[in-house]
């Protein structure tokens, strides 16, 4: 595994321009991927999810969006060989079935804490954490177990060397909660949707990201193609 300057481990994206932009995920960290809608989260930390398990890491991807059929179907189709890391035990996927949950203070409280407890009981099984996404979950609840909840992945990333890359959407927290919330986070990644003569295009902003071998800053455009998974654009066919 490539390292940074710092000597401490990046993982790589395999993704050739992805890595070549933004040089790779230093392990253990925390990173935050936020983004609206169908701006591309999903297939982001797919593609970590994909790069980490290549690399020989143990990962627990937690969604609160799909099933285990159709994460790996969506993983599959888009070149992204998984099969056989689920079946050797190596990727394990957990579904939340969230949709239909009468959502309160102390649900949502419950449901921090019982997802927190999860992790915990598996910290020696496990390498990497994704939970995809957290939205339904942290959009009712209280400030303070939001920000316990990050603490307390903040602890298992410096004290137990596990990496977490949680995604959730702008609107399910005000500004200022999200800006603490980013400061505890190692990692920042912003994913968002623009339009060029009628065509869509994500862009990934990558706001923060601490030891990584590229400075921060990066501002890519992609689609997503089922040969590549991500695929990066010119700069220019994005800004016209």
């Amino acid at each position: 595994m490539q390292k940074n300057d710092k000597g401490e481990p990046l993982l790589k994206f395999e993704n050739p321009e992805l890595d070549k932009r933004i040089g790779g995920l230093p392990l253990p960290s925390l990173t935050l991927v936020e983004g609206p809608n169908d701006s591309g989260k999903s297939v982001l930390v797919q593609q970590i999810t994909y790069a980490a398990l290549k690399a020989g890491l143990r990962v627990l991807y937690i969604t609160t969006e799909n099933t285990v059929k159709g994460l790996l179907s969506n993983m599959e189709s888009l070149n992204w060989n998984v099969m056989d890391f689920f079946a050797y035990g190596v990727f394990k996927i957990t579904p939340l079935h969230v949709s239909e949950t009468r959502w309160t203070t102390e649900v949502s409280k419950y449901f921090l804490i019982t997802l927190l407890n999860y992790v915990k009981r598996r910290c020696d099984l496990l390498d990497l954490v994704v939970v995809d996404s957290l939205t339904h979950l942290i959009v009712h609840a209280n400030e303070n177990d939001v920000l316990d909840f990050f603490s307390q992945c903040r602890q298992l990333v410096d004290f137990n060397s596990k990496t977490f890359i949680l995604v959730l959407h702008p609107y399910s927290l005000n500004q200022e909660l999200l800006v603490r919330i980013r400061a505890i986070c190692d990692g920042h990644f912003n994913l968002s949707i623009r339009t060029f003569r009628e065509k869509n295009f994500l862009t990934l902003n990558v706001a923060k990201l601490k030891g990584a071998s590229q400075s921060s800053g990066s501002f890519i455009s992609f689609e997503v193609s089922p040969a590549f998974g991500i695929k990066v654009l010119p700069f220019t066919a994005a800004k016209g």
